[in-house]
């Protein structure tokens, strides 16, 4: 570990323990709710690989990031409220090797919630992927869209030299196409555990999302469906959702999840296909620039799955996750396992520690289109 890696883990390590007993601001005044809050998480990861697979790796590395909470919602009565909703988000890695959520920046979007349903507008996540279970998640390196590869680099997610980003295979079982694009969208009030959303996007394809804004799309519109239930037996609560995605009338997006929990147990999975019609679009089996290789779209046809189970005891949680994409056009092909846990050590400050194994395939055998190898990684996370 090199002094300018030690000097800077010191700094965070200094300025987290001076935010612990910190608290988030709330402010009510008659009908107005005013909230700030805060997350910094820090962490640092040491990896094992074959030599093979050496320049896609670091020895060591290190993942740094800032999330502000900002909202202010107007209680017109009991049943209307109006909320608007900043959520900016800064990285502290210097050089962006891979496009993950963590790097999507700035959420801004307004909510109105009536007896007839909540209705939402701006730049916000589409209903399935807020309806979404699946595998727990525990601590901040996710299952899906995993920072994971922010420690064992995979080749299916970078970028190309900085100028755009690629998946030949999908990230997400999430319907993560049009990230936070611009939107429309509707939520009804939830019926006997039961509740259904739509989202309308006039210009889901951009680099923002999973889809690279130079994709040849003429109609960018995306539509967006969604169910999600919720019911409860005695000490079992079962969660379980499905969407529908229509992107630019040509690709199809299909997901579901289901999640049992029964006491400090949790087991969950998700399952996610996207097809296209084959006809105006189809995936790009060849190269036309340097900004669209081969394959660069090869995620529109393809699946991805995960599962998991998750314990809690006491302040401890740990879970064992797997997640696996393929590209069906192609033999990219993405596995991890996942073995976190998570120390919750007051109200504010959460411990974590991960041991993650990878194995990324791409076009060829050699080691620019593969990975594999191991990652154990610790950190810090403080929320206010």
């Amino acid at each position: 570990m090199n002094r300018f890696l030690i000097l800077k883990l010191s700094v965070l390590a200094a300025v987290l323990s001076g935010i612990t007993e910190a608290r988030a601001m709330t402010f009510q005044e008659g009908p107005w709710t005013l909230n700030a809050g805060a997350n910094v998480t820090v962490l640092y990861g040491i990896n094992n690989y074959p030599g093979k697979y050496k320049t896609q790796n670091n020895k060591d590395d290190t993942f740094s990031s800032v999330y502000l909470t900002l909202s202010a919602a107007y209680d017109f009565n009991k049943d209307y409220q109006l909320a608007v909703y900043y959520l900016p988000n800064s990285d502290g890695t210097q050089y962006l090797k891979n496009y993950r959520a963590s790097q999507w920046t700035n959420q801004a979007y307004g909510t109105l919630k009536t007896p007839i349903g909540q209705f939402q507008a701006g730049m916000n996540y589409n209903v399935a992927y807020q309806f979404y279970t699946g595998a727990p998640a525990v601590g901040p390196l996710f299952v899906n869209d995993s920072n994971i590869t922010d420690f064992l680099n995979n080749p299916n997610w970078v970028r190309n030299g900085g100028k755009t980003s690629f998946y030949p295979t999908l990230n997400s079982t999430q319907m993560n196409s049009d990230n936070i694009a611009n939107k429309f969208s509707y939520i009804s009030p939830t019926y006997y555990g039961t509740k259904f959303g739509f989202s309308y996007m006039p210009k889901a394809y951009s680099n923002q999302g999973l889809i690279s804004g130079y994709a040849p799309y003429r109609n960018k519109e995306a539509y967006v469906f969604a169910l999600a239930n919720q019911q409860q037996f005695g000490d079992f609560s079962i969660s379980s959702y499905l969407g529908y995605g229509l992107y630019a009338q040509d690709d199809k997006d299909y997901t579901a999840g289901i999640s049992v929990s029964y006491k400090n147990w949790t087991l969950g999975g998700s399952f996610r296909r996207t097809n296209t019609d084959g006809h105006r679009h189809p995936v790009s089996t060849q190269s036309s620039s340097a900004l669209t290789p081969a394959y660069y779209d090869g995620y529109r046809e393809g699946k991805a799955w995960n599962i998991g189970l998750s314990y809690t005891y006491d302040k401890l949680t740990s879970a064992v996750t797997y997640f696996e994409a393929k590209a069906e056009n192609s033999p990219n092909k993405d596995q991890y396992i996942q073995f976190t846990n998570q120390y919750q050590l007051n109200q504010h400050t959460a411990l974590y520690a991960t041991v993650a194994k990878v194995r990324f395939e791409g076009l060829t055998n050699s080691a620019a289109d593969n990975n594999k190898g191991y990652s154990w990684i610790a950190g810090v996370s403080i929320s206010i």
